[in-house]
């Protein structure tokens, strides 16, 4: 254990590679445009020592369709697919609402988002095969709730609040019944 603690102190010598590897820990579940732009680092830069830090096992890259998402190495596996989509503003803002608004329907979600509905649609059929929601039909309307749990969305947005530059979050957490 404490070679390896030795071997990471050493990895993080380079005051770039510690900076990009904190700003990963606070970030967790970005995608390597929104590092880059965040962090101002040039692309080629923070490409090279995002990938030393993978390939030293202090990080894990993680494919997401087209976008590769970075995570520090303790970050629990099973939160990493949920961190993912909280960090899309349409999906964050979609299971949002649906986490506040008990049984709510399509065109409430279409009216929250100003979203256009194929695009909702879209969204909510992405977090159902995710696993994250569950339609019903009640009476002529489909409603949506969350599936999964509940606490573990709120604790990732409490975590990760400040990186997520929303407001609306801050609002969500301040009216959380947490009993």
């Amino acid at each position: 254990m404490t070679s390896e603690i030795h071997s990471n102190n050493k990895i993080l010598e380079l005051n770039n590679r510690k900076i990009i590897y904190n700003f990963v820990k606070t970030y967790a579940g970005c995608h390597f445009r929104d590092l880059a732009r965040k962090s101002k680092f040039p692309a080629s830069s923070l490409k090279y020592h995002l990938d030393y830090l993978v390939k030293h096992e202090l990080l894990i890259e993680q494919k997401d369709g087209n976008n590769n998402r970075y995570f520090p190495r303790e970050f629990n596996p099973a939160n990493k697919m949920l961190l993912g989509l909280l960090r899309q503003r349409s999906l964050r803002e979609i299971l949002l609402f649906i986490l506040t608004n008990k049984n709510c329907t399509h065109s409430n979600i279409v009216k929250f988002t100003k979203l256009s509905p194929p695009t909702i649609t879209w969204h909510l059929k992405k977090l159902e095969n995710k696993g994250l929601i569950s339609p019903s039909i009640n009476g002529k309307n489909k409603t949506y709730k969350i599936r999964t749990n509940e606490k573990e969305i709120i604790d990732l947005l409490i975590v990760y609040k400040e990186s997520f530059f929303d407001s609306s979050i801050n609002s969500i957490i301040e009216t959380w019944n947490f009993d």
